[in-house]
Parts: structure tokens; sequence; C-alpha cells
């Protein structure tokens, strides 16, 4: 499913400025009963930053709508055909794509926003994957002990080569500290040998660092916080793997 929409606010006298913003989407869509209603509301919600919308058409049409004002959330635009192409205008671009891996589906959620104006724009990127077995999306507590993944995180920025770029990036508030923050989402690789932890943009390295992700081997992690049931059965990791009980 695709959208695009062009707005134009024109704004009151004295300022009579006019503003102009591009919004585009692009989106997958699980077929009818794919997907649980309550994960339905939850891709709702991921995509479209809408709670509550109660359908698809209804979240999509109000994120078109949207001026990205964020002092003046309640500015309404004009529905345009294009912009000039000597005007600076405000964007948000969104792309929703999903792989399937046997019984897990995982969505890869990204964005670019612009705001006239501005030094540069932002971005993002959010995992999110589907157990269609038990079906609901999996959570980090459904893996593992995250009372003690910021340290697990810690370590394995410092100690595993893979992580090497997110160390030379990290914030001096991180790069002594035995913990890290729990991240925006994770990643299950194809071949359920890792867990990539992704953050924002800020949350721990500066912006011209991109996006930080901090990869975490199965055979790694379970040495450093217990996984669970679960996580076992999902991992195919046998009895060496520790094991906490939920």
């Amino acid at each position: 499913m695709e959208g695009r929409q062009f707005l134009m606010h024109e704004a009151m006298e004295p300022d009579g400025s006019t503003m102009y913003v591009e919004n585009t989407f692009s989106i997958v869509w699980p077929a009818e009963g794919q997907m649980s209603e309550d994960a339905c509301h939850t891709l709702l919600t991921t995509f479209f930053g809408d709670s509550t919308a109660t359908d698809l058409t209804e979240a999509s049409q109000r994120w078109l709508n949207n001026m990205w004002v964020w002092d003046q959330p309640e500015l309404r635009g004009l529905p345009v055909n294009a912009i000039p192409d000597t005007i600076e205008y405000t964007y948000m671009h969104l792309d929703a794509s999903c792989r399937q891996d046997s019984n897990l589906v995982t969505f890869l959620v990204k964005s670019e926003s612009y705001s006239a104006g501005a030094a540069h724009g932002l971005y993002s990127a959010q995992y999110l994957t589907y157990d269609l077995q038990t079906r609901r999306f999996i959570q980090l507590a459904d893996l593992m002990d995250t009372t003690l993944l910021g340290e697990a995180l810690a370590h394995a920025v410092q100690d595993l080569d893979v992580n090497a770029d997110v160390r030379n990036c990290l914030y001096d508030e991180y790069t002594l500290s035995d913990r890290l923050p729990l991240p925006e989402s994770f990643l299950i690789d194809s071949t359920r040998s890792t867990v990539t932890a992704m953050y924002s943009l800020y949350d721990i390295t500066p912006y011209a660092c991109g996006i930080p992700a901090v990869v975490l081997p199965i055979y790694w992690l379970s040495k450093h916080t217990p996984l669970t049931p679960y996580a076992r059965q999902l991992f195919g990791q046998g009895c060496s793997i520790q094991e906490v009980t939920q």
C-alpha cells in the first residue's frame, strides 16, 4: 500500500509566509486473519504513530494530512498538486517492509524527515518480530532476563570486534559505563544466531555516527544473561544455554 500527498499552509497576516509539506509512505500489510487484532493495532501505532485509529485507511489518511509542525500540532494544510521546485519544504517519508523466516515475520519500519530550515534531516529504523505460532510480537523480556541486559550490552560494545564502530563513537558518558540503556527495538537475524539491539539517533552516539546497532551473538549472550525457555526453543541452542523461568 502506498500514499503520497502535498500540503500547503498560508500563514495569516502580517507574516504571509507559505509552508509546504510532502508526505509519502509505502508499507506492507498482513492479509486478513494472518495476524491478531492486537498485532494489527500495534502495526498501526508503529507505522503511523496513531494509537486511536481503528483501521488502516483512517490511520494512513491522518498521517498524510499531517503538517508536522511540532509547536502547532493542530495546524492543517490544504492539499495541492505539487510543490514549486524553488521552495524549501518539510517532508516525511515512511517505508515498511517485511521478511518471513519460518514462523517469524520481521517488519522493518524506516522513516526519514526534514523540517524546512533545519541543518539536517532525521531518520530511524525500527524492527518488530511477530511469531505466527504464538500470534504475538516478541518482546526482549520474552527472550531473556532484561535486568542484566544493560550490562551485557556494555560488555558487547567493549569486547566484541563486530561492535567496534559503535565503541569508537560512544558518548563519553557511556565509554566507561558498565551498562547501556535498553534499545528501542531489536532484530533476530535469519539464521537465529544473533540478536541486534537497535538504538535511535543520539541515544548513545552522535548524529554523525548514524543509527547505533549492537550485535549480540546468542552463544555469547547466553553467558551474560539467562535466556528463557521460549528463547531456547526459538534459537535451538540446547541445554548449554543458561535458562530462566518466567
